[in-house]
């Protein structure tokens, strides 16, 4: 049979006590080389973070300033190119421009409230180079000559009435006219077109120093329809008050305005003509 060798129980607690005393010394080991690590890497970082940051932060910083800062040459300049090539870096939002239309303004031609009568009057001067009131019959024969300049061959067809006028308190030569001229519609500057015509009264009354006109029952004739022999007649009393159509009212209403204003100035220029003196050769 074999032998057993068992280990006292002195010798197993003396063997137990050297194992704690290697394990403990291995542990001390261990957390001194751990310490040392920590203390090396808290060193290099506190120095390199320090002295790198600090050498970088102060030449960067004080380059940078130097170079794009103080001059400006770079900050302000791009800024302002940029600003003033492409518009504000700010997006503006595109707002479209509302179309406005204004109201319509009918034409008003001149009205005589008190009788309703579209109405054309006024009372003209007529004096001589020194002031002087021109007399009656220069006035009349001025007055001829500017009805034959413009009616020319009709005149004896429209001329009803040419004489003295016993109705006057003063001595008082009376002209009437019944007329008639196209209606000329000027769509623009470069066109013109006939729509019709226009038929009135005209009155002058030529007095001594001066004369008076009216212009009065206007009235538009249009053209005849195919199968018709007259046109259509509408006052213009009735043009100017209308809802329907106002614009072709207004043309007709502003064709026969800008005539007859044609016509009295062509009047007042005849009849205020100067005489030509008659050389004396006696």
């Amino acid at each position: 049979m074999k032998k057993i060798n068992k280990l006292k129980p002195l010798q197993k607690q003396s063997w137990l006590i050297r194992f704690s005393l290697v394990l403990a010394l291995l542990c001390s080991l261990a957390f001194i080389s751990n310490a040392q690590d920590d203390e090396y890497s808290d060193d290099y970082s506190d120095d390199y973070s320090s002295d790198y940051s600090e050498d970088y932060d102060e030449d960067y910083s004080e380059d940078s300033s130097d170079d794009y800062g103080d001059d400006g040459d770079y900050g302000d300049d791009y800024g302002d190119d940029f600003g003033d090539a492409f518009g504000s870096s700010e997006r503006e939002e595109y707002v479209p421009k509302k179309i406005i239309r204004k109201p319509y303004i009918r034409f008003v031609p001149p009205y005589d409230s008190t009788r309703e009568l579209v109405l054309y009057k006024a009372v003209i001067e007529v004096m001589d180079r020194d002031g002087y009131e021109v007399e009656i019959d220069t006035i009349r024969f001025r007055t001829n000559q500017w009805l034959e300049a413009e009616f020319g061959k009709n005149l004896k067809k429209f001329l009803t009435m040419d004489g003295i006028n016993d109705a006057a308190g003063e001595n008082e030569h009376k002209i009437t006219i019944h007329g008639m001229f196209p209606c000329e519609i000027q769509p623009n500057e470069f066109t013109t077109v006939t729509e019709g015509m226009v038929e009135y009264d005209m009155e002058i009354r030529v007095r001594d120093g001066r004369y008076r006109y009216t212009v009065k029952n206007l009235v538009h004739i249009a053209e005849p329809r195919p199968g018709e022999k007259e046109g259509e007649r509408t006052y213009f009393e009735y043009l100017m008050k209308s809802e329907d159509d106002v614009r072709a009212g207004d043309r007709i209403l502003v064709a026969a305005d800008k005539k007859i204003n044609s016509m009295m100035t062509e009047l007042q220029k005849t009849c205020q003509t100067n005489p030509i003196e008659e050389d004396d050769d006696w």
